[in-house]
């Protein structure tokens, strides 16, 4: 059988470590402690999180254990179903917070840690889940009547598109047509200057745009337009409300083909708010909207956990 000491000794000599996504996946060293109750006075319950650390260790401090199934099993909060309350509710209702320090073995790949830490809740917590298809509320991206309005795309972008970070920022310049260029190493670039957003996409498929409006909105958003291509666009709209934190989101862009990165909390009025906004804007900019719709949702269900984590 593999240990994580062994897989330590073979890539300290040179060797290329295959992992397996099994239960041998472990932690090298895991301490996991429950945190004690917040000061008085502290917002949120004293909610942490993760906290960043280095690339050998992986850390927590007064994480809710709902945060730690969304890391672990690569679902987001509404994905979770099930359990006991202290297991899925935030501080300010009762959720347990946790303190975790593990080191990972020499590598290792997040999806490879992501198993390792799922395999230290279901020792220390005694955690058993299965896994569930559902369907839950969200937008379908869909082309609009008249027909998508999108240029196919010209190609790759050139480097000198893109923005050059300066002392390890990117502040995105803005080009003749009001619209910024393109973020360093992304095929997109999005601003938010005096209550606008302006979005600018190069060479992008919509499976992506999908994720970047899941990511800027805080909703699930499937793919429902057909089309398969890569285009060239720019889309420009003003949030709802004072614009935060749609405007902000909106510039950080994701990179190709990547899943939008877990809600750590609900979406707030001012990204509900703003999914007809953007819809409008798609319709008439770009002949697509965002129809509300059921989307099939695979769900995590827990059957069986324990509050007080073994001892280390």
């Amino acid at each position: 059988m593999r240990t994580a000491g062994t897989l330590t000794i073979l890539a300290a000599l040179g060797f290329t470590v295959v992992w397996a996504q099994d239960a041998n996946l472990q932690f090298e060293v895991a301490s996991v402690r429950a945190s004690g109750p917040a000061p008085p006075g502290v917002r949120g319950g004293g909610r942490g999180g993760r906290v960043p650390n280095s690339p050998d260790r992986l850390t927590y401090d007064r994480a809710l254990f709902r945060l730690l199934l969304m890391d672990a099993f690569g679902v987001q909060r509404d994905q979770i179903k099930g359990g006991p309350e202290w297991a899925t509710a935030d501080a300010v209702a009762g959720g347990a917070l946790f303190d975790i320090s593990a080191k990972i073995p020499p590598g290792a790949t997040k999806e490879q840690v992501a198993t390792m830490l799922q395999n230290l809740l279901k020792e220390r917590f005694k955690l058993s889940v299965h896994r569930e298809q559902t369907t839950a509320s969200g937008h379908a991206l869909v082309v609009a009547k008249g027909g998508p309005k999108l240029s196919n795309s010209a190609g790759p972008p050139a480097d000198s598109e893109r923005n050059t970070p300066v002392n390890g920022f990117a502040t995105l310049r803005t080009r003749k047509d009001g619209f910024p260029e393109l973020a360093p190493e992304r095929n997109m670039g999005g601003t938010f200057k005096d209550g606008i957003v302006r979005m600018r996409f190069r060479d992008y498929p919509l499976s992506d745009l999908v994720q970047q409006l899941a990511f800027m909105l805080g909703v699930h958003v499937s793919d429902g337009t057909g089309l398969t291509g890569k285009y060239d666009f720019t889309l420009e709209f003003t949030p709802a409300g004072n614009g935060m934190p749609v405007g902000m989101l909106a510039t950080l862009p994701l990179a190709a083909g990547q899943t939008a990165p877990l809600n750590r909390s609900l979406p707030n009025d001012v990204q509900l708010d703003s999914v007809s906004i953007v819809s409008s804007a798609m319709e008439r900019q770009l002949g697509l909207k965002l129809d509300a719709s059921k989307i099939g949702l695979e769900t995590l269900v827990i059957d069986r956990v324990e509050r007080t984590p073994i001892e280390n």
